[in-house]
């Protein structure tokens, strides 16, 4: 089983940017240390509790502080996009980085209203042709011409020695047919809190058409995850994250991680409680001590006959957050 990291780089409460990052540089050499497989930034826009904006950077930039970890997007939100310029970075990413760079294909905008009219320049944004986008940014990846007039440019560089790896993000499952049609590796991001039927996973590993991307089919799920010494303290630690989730439910601004000992006498309310707990019970977000989560994320790859297991855990302090990764690496028993 691989295991591999999704990072939306979210700040702590006053925390300043510059340490945000800093964090997330420590972090990133620590997940190639324990055998982490991937490492994955995500696009999120006008969220300031979210500061990764910009995943092509973040992934330059640790290409050279890393050897071994594959880097990619999670994901490029292409509908702001042109497919040249897509294909232009990751293409030039690959090339310096050699076989170890991702790209996760989403189709959602990765904001809000303001974020769609400010990067469309106020011109609007039709999503009916994205999956016609991805197949051209996939046709400058393996440097074929494309027939629609618009896209005749090459993407350079060409002719480079390996390609980035493509994989169909989804939330909803309305993806998967299409990454099993192209040939593209598919993750589902399980901690977005959204219901999806069973089958739509064992129909994307049946209907898998191999391409030059990928010879079979590459399950991948997401997680929010915390683990710790103890069940009582990866509560502790939890609590904060709650909190987030709950300032999504109601529509208000996201909170940045708050302190745990800020909020752990906070008394949630009976919609509350039964909000949170359906995410504990869905499995969207997992907590516990190492036995407890271990016991859940193995009969989540034998139920869904998973791949690889991608994690999030936004936990307030860096060694805490460390330290549940570590965990999490051992559960798996994964080496550097």
């Amino acid at each position: 089983m691989r295991v591999s990291i999704h990072d939306l780089v979210t700040a702590n409460e006053n925390e300043r940017v510059e340490d945000a990052f800093l964090r997330t540089k420590n972090l990133v050499k620590t997940a190639e240390s324990l055998g982490y497989h991937r490492y994955w930034f995500s696009e999120h826009h006008s969220i300031e509790a979210n500061l990764s904006t910009s995943p092509e950077i973040l992934i330059a930039y640790f290409i050279s502080q890393t050897s071994k970890i594959r880097l990619g997007s999670g994901g490029t939100m292409i509908m702001h996009y042109s497919p040249l310029k897509v294909a232009e970075n990751f293409k030039t990413l690959i090339a310096l980085a050699k076989n170890r760079i991702d790209i996760g294909l989403g189709r959602a905008p990765g904001g809000d209203a303001k974020s769609i009219i400010a990067l469309s320049e106020g011109k609007g944004v039709s999503v009916d042709d994205l999956y016609q986008k991805i197949e051209y940014i996939l046709s400058y990846f393996k440097d074929e011409e494309i027939r629609d007039r618009r896209y005749k440019a090459k993407a350079i560089p060409n002719n480079t020695s390996f390609l980035p790896s493509p994989w169909m993000l989804g939330s909803s499952g309305n993806s998967a047919n299409f990454a099993a049609y192209m040939g593209l590796g598919y993750s589902h991001a399980k901690f977005f809190s959204v219901d999806v039927a069973d089958v739509v996973f064992s129909e994307y590993k049946r209907n898998f058409r191999p391409s030059v991307f990928f010879e079979k089919p590459e399950l991948m799920f997401s997680y929010m995850v915390v683990v710790a010494d103890s069940k009582e303290e990866a509560n502790y630690l939890a609590k904060p994250i709650e909190m987030m989730f709950l300032s999504i439910a109601r529509g208000t601004k996201q909170l940045k991680i708050l302190n745990p000992e800020k909020v752990k006498d906070y008394k949630f309310s009976q919609d509350e409680e039964n909000l949170i707990k359906s995410k504990y019970e869905k499995r969207y977000f997992i907590k516990g001590d190492k036995q407890s989560v271990s016991e859940i994320l193995h009969d989540e790859a034998k139920k869904y006959s998973l791949d690889e297991i991608m994690v999030y855990s936004p936990i307030y302090s860096p060694e805490k957050r460390e330290d549940s990764y570590r965990k999490i690496a051992e559960i798996f028993d994964i080496k550097p």
